[in-house]
């Protein structure tokens, strides 16, 4: 359900293309689906649970001015990498996501 309204969310003026991009590749990662993605300063974040305090251990992904997307560590401290694609930049969250 949540994915869904996110998804929907993408006739909003205010959410970059990037951000919507990201969204769109995100949501198509079935390992992703079970987390709550929201969106902080064009942020993409995903928390294991549905309301504050958000519950965040995976990357979030931000997009660039250039185009690009860039990877960051749950607190922002360090770059993970950098992507040409939401798709790509996306595949390094779900790398890193933990075992079951």
């Amino acid at each position: 359900m949540t994915w869904r309204l996110v998804l929907e969310r993408n006739e909003s003026k205010t959410m970059s293309q990037g951000v919507l991009a990201l969204i769109e590749a995100a949501a198509a990662q079935p390992g992703l689906r079970r987390l709550y993605p929201f969106t902080s300063q064009w942020t993409l974040w995903f928390s294991a649970r549905t309301s504050h305090p958000f519950e965040v251990e995976l990357p979030a992904v931000e997009p660039l001015r250039d185009g690009r997307f860039c990877v960051r560590s749950p607190s922002l401290k360090a770059v993970i990498g950098e992507a040409d694609t939401a798709e790509a930049a996306i595949a390094l969250v779900v790398a890193r996501i933990p075992p079951a």
